[in-house]
């Protein structure tokens, strides 16, 4: 594949499998959650779907993260469900001029789409403002006589609102018959309590889909037949890339950028292993106070951060370790539980590890 430099940013590879997973469940209208630690490329995946997808349904995205309150979340979906259509800034214009934006639109269904937004937007009732919004996403699709699908991403965020609004959401949603809902969320276990606990609201709603490392294979020939404005990677530095990314989504596009950008200096025709081992370092300087932080929360509880380099280094000093077994599960169950080890106890990021052992 050739590139130019600027095209790797949005570059989607070795996620064939989940794209086709993705689409099939939508096609059999199945609402669907991806849970994976953060940098996983969760949002990149599910939007190459939903570009994908654009002709054939409307695309609505949403962001938990992006609002601070209630009333903040209906606007942000209201705009959202109009820019499926083309129409951005939706209360924005109707608060300017109502009319204007209705004179843009000759058919009926097109202008009472409209009308009932801006019935919508004047809401003053926050429990009905809740109940119109959410419910006239499924209404808005009849109306264009479109499906829609409907993403929105850090749900595990919604736990924020409380308990009655997320009751208030799974009521309406669960009876809409023409949106699909695709959910994504960073904090596996909040996302598991939201959606796998058959004490809350969301039990059974959705379809879980747990998002790990690009797949090998399909990675290794892309980097293989990868061209960076004339520059391939060795097949040195190809190893190496997989050996320190592990072929972690974020880390991958960072280092083949950091990579590419090394040889501007010296003049290679190649991407080498050292070009790779200095783009790494770069990427460690620049993150430094991220995983100094993370460092921070893991090393706060006593033999935690011990526990959590045994299984970076993926050796035996955890036997070391003079503590009771079920001292050790405990803490254990909390680096799963925060999204920091896998279930099968590697860490999930590679390059934190690697800044660790410094």
């Amino acid at each position: 594949m050739k590139l130019n430099a600027g095209g790797l940013s949005s570059l989607v590879v070795g996620r064939q499998d989940e794209i086709k997973i993705l689409k099939t469940y939508i096609n059999f209208t199945q609402h669907t959650v991806l849970t994976a630690p953060r940098r996983y490329g969760k949002t990149t995946l599910v939007n190459k779907v939903l570009d994908d997808l654009k002709d054939e349904y409307l695309i609505v995205k949403l962001d938990i993260f992006e609002a601070t309150n209630i009333k903040e979340i209906c606007q942000n979906y209201l705009n959202a469900i109009y820019s499926s259509v083309g129409i951005t800034n939706f209360l924005h214009k109707v608060k300017e001029s109502v009319f204007s934006l209705l004179e843009k639109f000759n058919l009926s269904y097109e202008v009472e789409g409209i009308k009932i937004g801006y019935e919508i937007s004047k809401e003053e009732d926050i429990n009905l403002l809740i109940s119109k919004t959410f419910n006239f996403a499924n209404q808005f699709s009849l109306l264009m006589n479109k499906k829609m699908i409907v993403f929105i991403d850090e749900f595990g965020d919604i736990e924020k609102f409380g308990q009655d609004f997320i009751k208030k959401l799974r009521s309406y949603m669960q009876t809409h018959t023409n949106v699909i809902y695709i959910f994504a969320g960073s904090q596996t276990s909040v996302i598991n309590n939201i959606f796998l606990n058959k004490e809350n609201a969301f039990f059974n709603f959705a379809t879980l889909m747990s998002i790990d490392m690009l797949q090998k294979d399909s990675t290794l020939e892309f980097l293989s037949n990868l061209v960076i404005d004339k520059k391939s990677f060795s097949t040195e530095a190809i190893s190496k890339l997989y050996d320190s990314t592990k072929f972690h989504p974020f880390y991958l596009v960072k280092t083949i950028q950091e990579s590419y950008i090394k040889t501007l200096f010296d003049g290679s025709v190649t991407i080498e292993v050292h070009h790779v081992e200095d783009g790494i370092k770069k990427i460690l300087d620049d993150n430094n106070a991220y995983f100094e932080s993370i460092w921070q929360k893991i090393n706060h509880k006593k033999y935690k951060g011990s526990i959590y380099k045994s299984y970076c280094k993926n050796d035996n000093s955890i036997k070391s370790l003079e503590m009771n077994s079920s001292y050790k599960s405990q803490l254990t169950k909390e680096l799963k539980m925060e999204s920091l080890i896998t279930n099968s106890l590697s860490p999930t990021d590679p390059f934190l590890s690697i800044w660790l052992n410094k």
